[in-house]
């Protein structure tokens, strides 16, 4: 009997890859193949590193659920009236809106942190003079000095009164004990832990809004070796920017979209009569516009990867990157290629200290199909942890999204496309004087790599999606 079954979830699995989970001609051979090679072994592997059947089958019926309950969010104003932009923003912000159904959206001030001490310090503040709610996602916060704080101060407003709802990822806390959190929980906080089975399908976003009024996206999470308090991989360089205005609107409705789809059914109700509730800030005609992008794998549109290679494709003169590691998929890896070939000029930054014995052979061995084409590599002395891209003088993106596979079509991720220009040259500075802190890497080096180097390239290049 148990062979029957077992036979039976076998060929539904090989099914499943070939109608249900709509891959790509390629991967889809792959798995089947495996499958096929190592019968239940391969299954096993499938449905741990390749099946997004649960992931989906979850989003449907719980989006469904959110649908019926609570009413269409309204459309944005027309936030381009009278206003004067490049063809590089239109583009973008067209392909957004129409692709990624992403509104236009607009913020009031910026601060951008590039060190986890002076973000700590700003956020923590402004957790400290919230009066009505903090939400707050990371794809980690882990059992520390910095993880602690967090939960105490998050206690301390649950204890007034404020609504305090906190996610974060399951399997990347794994080593964070509940118990961490059950202050927070007693105090009347919620805390849940997104996607608890195992895959490696995770929920990569940096999330935090306060209040309807402030809003935080970026790389960083919750941890000491962001403020350089780790023995590992310092100095750390990070990216993170806090917004106010009426762009928080949108971080809300992610984050709760998020929370709905996560929450256990007994307190459904109400967080449903919690969002019904809250009012958010209306929109207004202004210089400083935004977008924000969501992606994961509940969807076949790879939003996340769509928008960067609208981004690339928008380039006229210079594309700036920061990525901890650079694994990029066919189609943006070629779209780079092109810039980089039709004069366009590229600058990739990736940090001096080793990601992992893995990670960095893959990220030298991309890096060194773009160079070919007169791209600039630079490492950076120390870690960075940064996750941004500029375009021209026009449009910066700062979020979650780390240039790899699995940041750009496989995990949760968000990002913020911004077009207000003295953003986008401040975020310029920052780079141009990250340069100082790097040793460039000439394509010369990239040759001369020794054979070491090579056959680890070889080894984990096949498993560059999984990276």
């Amino acid at each position: 009997m148990l062979k029957i079954i077992l036979l039976i979830l076998y060929i539904a699995t090989i099914l499943a890859v070939i109608f249900w989970e709509r891959k790509n001609p390629t991967e889809a051979m792959l798995w089947v193949l495996v499958m096929v090679c190592i019968p239940y072994a391969g299954m096993l592997l499938y449905l741990i590193f390749g099946s997004t059947t649960a992931i989906k089958l979850t989003s449907v019926f719980r989006r469904k659920r959110l649908s019926r309950r609570l009413p269409a969010a309204e459309k944005p104003r027309d936030l381009l009236t009278g206003q004067k932009f490049s063809e590089e923003d239109l583009q973008v912000m067209q392909f957004n809106a129409n692709y990624n159904n992403s509104p236009v959206t607009c913020y009031d001030d910026h601060q951008v942190f590039i060190t986890g001490e002076a973000h700590y310090r700003a956020l923590f503040q402004d957790i400290k003079e919230a009066k009505e709610n903090i939400y707050v996602l990371f794809y980690t916060i882990h059992h520390d000095v910095m993880g602690e704080a967090l939960v105490k101060a998050l206690t301390e407003k649950a204890k007034e009164g404020v609504t305090v709802l906190v996610m974060c990822d399951f399997i990347a806390n794994l080593s964070t004990p509940r118990k961490m959190f059950r202050p927070l929980v007693e105090a009347g906080g919620k805390v849940v832990r997104v996607k608890p089975y195992l895959t490696h399908y995770r929920s990569h976003r940096k999330i935090v809004t306060i209040d309807h009024k402030i809003g935080y996206i970026g790389g960083m999470n919750i941890g000491k070796q962001y403020a350089n308090l780790a023995e590992k991989k310092n100095p750390w360089r990070d990216t993170q920017i806090r917004l106010t205005g009426a762009c928080t609107a949108t971080l809300d409705a992610y984050f709760m979209t998020d929370f709905l789809c996560a929450v256990r059914r007994r307190d459904w109700e109400d967080m449903v009569k919690h969002m019904e509730s809250i009012e958010m800030p209306q929109q207004r005609i202004s210089p400083n516009l935004c977008q924000f992008v969501v992606g994961g794998v509940d969807n076949d549109r790879e939003a996340v990867k769509m928008n960067y290679l609208s981004m690339i494709r928008s380039a006229k003169k210079k594309i700036r990157i920061q990525s901890p590691y650079f694994i990029p998929d066919a189609s943006v890896l070629d779209a780079l290629k092109t810039a980089a070939a039709s004069g366009v000029k590229i600058d990739l930054m990736i940090p001096g200290i080793k990601a992992s014995f893995f990670l960095d052979p893959v990220t030298t061995y991309y890096a060194g199909q773009i160079m070919e084409f007169g791209a600039r590599v630079y490492k950076y002395h120390g870690y960075i942890h940064a996750k941004t891209m500029t375009i021209d003088d026009e449009i910066c993106c700062i979020g979650s999204v780390n240039m790899d596979m699995r940041s750009l079509m496989v995990d949760d991720e968000i990002c913020g496309i911004f077009y207000a220009n003295d953003l986008v040259q401040e975020y310029i500075e920052i780079f141009e004087n990250d340069i100082q802190n790097c040793d460039p890497y000439f394509y010369d080096q990239f040759l001369k790599r020794g054979q070491k180097e090579k056959i680890a390239e070889c080894v984990f290049l096949p498993f560059a999606p999984l990276m």
